[in-house]
């Protein structure tokens, strides 16, 4: 091969790979047209700040703020079913947004010092896919005092068996991101006093309200009933923390 030649495929192959990432960042993520349903209700009010972020604040705001965190590529507004569910139970929750190419790793330094002004003292985390990995990064290095968290379908790539909050993970058997392998290596990675609980027919994207997620299974639940499920056991585990007073 001529070094011209060389050239030109190095070119094309960049060309083609900028090609895949823009279509795959455009695809993936987009909230569904029904979460605008879940931006104004009875109960609770909603508020997208300029930084893309939302918060959820309930009628009669509770003692305690839950932070949700996006996965890879997802835009916050998707979790408005969750937040509205949780806002009418009295949290104020807090959606970070992961920046420009919405990775909520992205986001965890932001966001301590974002909810300090929320003059709330008791905080959960829920964290979706990669925002599971955020959850627990913002619990492990910030002095935000967290009750217990919530891990959804959430890869788990390194070593976070010294967290001492109660865990709760949900797994949906469908999952094409994370498949029963993959599974297993997250529990190794995890407390061993962490819960457990696996959603049957439940897959990746059904833990929110978008549209596209490449390398899932379709999964027999849609969105409303994976999302009501998690909502539910999440709800639960978190009043056996702390109840709402």
């Amino acid at each position: 091969m001529s070094k011209r030649t060389a050239i030109y495929v190095a070119v094309f192959s960049v060309l083609t790979l900028t090609v895949v990432l823009v279509g795959w960042y455009a695809v993936d993520g987009q909230p569904l047209p029904e979460t605008e349903q879940f931006l104004d209700g009875d109960g609770f009010t909603a508020m997208q700040n300029e930084d893309g972020s939302w918060i959820f604040r309930p009628t009669t705001p509770g003692p305690a703020g839950i932070v949700i965190m996006h996965g890879a590529l997802i835009k916050p507004q998707s979790y408005a079913a969750t937040a509205a569910y949780f806002a009418r139970l009295g949290y104020t929750v807090f959606l970070p947004h992961g920046g420009f190419w919405r990775l909520p790793i992205n986001a965890v330094d932001a966001v301590a010092s974002q909810v300090a002004d929320f003059g709330i003292d008791d905080w959960y985390l829920i964290g979706h896919s990669m925002g599971g990995l955020a959850a627990l990064e913002l619990l492990r290095h910030n002095s935000l005092e967290v009750r217990a968290a919530a891990l959804w379908g959430a890869g788990m790539p390194f070593d976070f068996t010294d967290i001492d909050a109660p865990l709760l993970f949900l797994w949906g058997d469908d999952d094409g991101i994370l498949p029963a392998d993959r599974f297993a290596t997250v529990r190794a990675n995890l407390p061993g006093d962490t819960r457990y609980v696996t959603i049957e027919g439940g897959n990746h994207r059904n833990f929110a309200m978008y549209s596209h997620q490449f390398f899932d299974h379709e999964g027999s639940l849609d969105w409303r009933q994976q999302t009501g499920i998690a909502n539910d056991v999440t709800a639960t585990f978190f009043a056996e923390q702390a109840p709402l007073q």
